[in-house]
């Protein structure tokens, strides 16, 4: 059974652009969930082919793997860090070696490690909103 005067009493952490978020799930607060779920899998297991492409000096592999995670911070309401995303793929992408990346991969490594602290944190407040609510 769904409550709706429940369901407007959540917001989305202010890490996080809510009003895009409500956008995209309005009132579907349990497809928020499992989207945020699936992202931080998604970042973690791209995280981790990010760096064997870098360790293994693929910059055209790696920009490929950031192009991959990119899209998974908008669905979760990160939209400035697609933005860092979309800028080191251009450096990836004028790289000439992949010496050339690594302040950048440092940086970006650092950003998704923190996004998926959030992310995880954000989903279990959904988790726990959804289970008292629908």
């Amino acid at each position: 059974m769904h409550n709706e005067a429940h369901k407007i009493l959540f917001a989305f952490s202010p890490d996080l652009d809510s009003d895009f978020l409500k956008d995209l799930y309005g009132e579907d607060l349990q497809q928020a969930e499992a989207v945020f779920e699936s992202s931080v899998q998604q970042l973690r297991n791209e995280l981790l082919l990010a760096q064997a492409r870098f360790h293994a000096g693929d910059t055209a592999g790696l920009k490929k793997v950031v192009h991959k995670m990119k899209p998974l911070f908008g669905y979760i309401g990160l939209n400035e860090i697609m933005q860092q995303f979309a800028a080191f793929e251009e450096v990836c992408v004028k790289a000439t070696s992949i010496t050339e990346t690594e302040k950048g991969f440092n940086d970006i490594t650092s950003i998704t490690e923190q996004a998926i602290q959030k992310i995880e944190k954000e989903t279990r407040r959904l988790k726990q909103f959804n289970t008292q609510y629908l």
